[in-house]
């Protein structure tokens, strides 16, 4: 029998959590260090201000920004858990924050495509997607 190393403490999951708390904190030369050049970021949505598929990082780093943005900072994140293996990751969270007199309370999923320890494609799925959609037109 061998022992399995729990999903939830791979060194991707680590990762992933590093990831949120330099989101949380502002701590941009780590969400550079996690977020290649090229990586793709698909967020879901028809109307909404962030709905699209963002192709680069800078597209990523603007994405994020507008976020704080379009909510005049008030988006914040709790994250629920992280499970990963050497190609995926998977992260649980609910966002909230409020803009233009609406508020989101939302619970999110990340599915992560990993490549070297770094997030290569992000698909983001929402719980109420009407909602979110609303929320960020």
């Amino acid at each position: 029998m061998y022992a399995r190393r729990r999903m939830s403490n791979h060194p991707n999951a680590a990762r992933i959590r590093q990831l949120f708390e330099a989101f949380r904190h502002g701590d941009i030369a780590t969400v550079q260090e996690v977020i290649p050049e090229d990586a793709v970021w698909h967020f879901p949505g028809r109307h909404g201000k962030l709905a699209g598929t963002h192709t680069g990082r800078d597209a990523i780093f603007a994405f994020l920004i507008n976020v704080q943005a379009l909510t005049d900072n008030t988006f914040d994140l709790d994250l629920i858990d992280v499970l990963a293996n050497d190609e995926h990751a998977v992260a649980l969270f609910r966002g909230h924050g409020s803009r233009d007199g609406k508020t989101l309370d939302n619970p999110t999923c990340l599915r992560m495509r990993m490549r070297d320890g770094r997030v290569a494609e992000v698909w983001e799925f929402v719980w109420d997607l009407y909602h979110v959609d609303d929320f960020w037109s």
